[in-house]
């Protein structure tokens, strides 16, 4: 693996939008070397090859999510806490990054096989393993994967259907803030939706 270097760091800075916007193959490794300003042969020096610069520039999108997610389930003490705080971290992770949630959208839409199996191996399974242990405590009845998935589905379908959502009667502004959506979410999980 190279030295990291500010050029390696800026790479991988310019790669990231580039990949979110136009997907894994509308991506040429010229025209990441042009982004950053350096030639296509400096840009082989860092990385050997496209698939492993796409890995590389998602392990180091997710690397602070998975140090993130480490400290904020650490500082909670209840339950109660450490849901907020959990549901918490995937909002303001798919609220704030938008270039993250780009990057997600794609690789679930391209579905190539061998991409996602890098990239559960390399940056997903870290996270999952993060959680899993909370998971488990909230409540032994349910699946933590499943559990997993659902969480990160609710807060991330919030995001994902903000423009046809605002078009819909009943929105309110108030629906959008970080805070109302952890509550609300956070109320279903802990209270369950009862249709009985």
């Amino acid at each position: 693996m190279p030295k990291q270097t500010k050029t390696y760091t800026k790479i991988l800075e310019a790669a990231l939008p580039l990949f979110a916007a136009f997907g894994y193959k509308g991506v040429a490794m010229r025209d990441i070397a042009n982004t950053v300003g350096i030639t296509a042969a400096a840009l082989y020096n860092h990385f050997p090859n496209k698939e492993g610069l796409y890995l590389k520039a998602l392990e180091y999108a997710f690397e602070a999510q998975v140090v993130g997610l480490s400290e904020t389930l650490g500082k909670a003490r209840t339950t109660h806490e450490r849901l907020t705080a959990f549901v918490g971290f995937w909002v303001e992770t798919f609220g704030s990054d938008v270039i993250l949630r780009a990057l997600l959208q794609r690789e679930m839409t391209d579905a190539d096989e061998t991409r996602l199996a890098l990239l559960v191996q390399h940056v997903f399974q870290p996270i999952y393993a993060e959680a899993e242990n909370f998971l488990v405590s909230l409540s032994g009845r349910y699946d933590p994967l499943m559990l997993f998935t659902s969480i990160a589905g609710l807060v991330m379908y919030h995001f994902e259907t903000a423009p046809i959502r605002k078009l819909l009667s009943g929105f309110h502004p108030g629906q959008d803030e970080h805070e109302t959506l952890i509550k609300h979410v956070t109320t279903l999980l802990e209270l369950g939706v009862d249709i009985a």
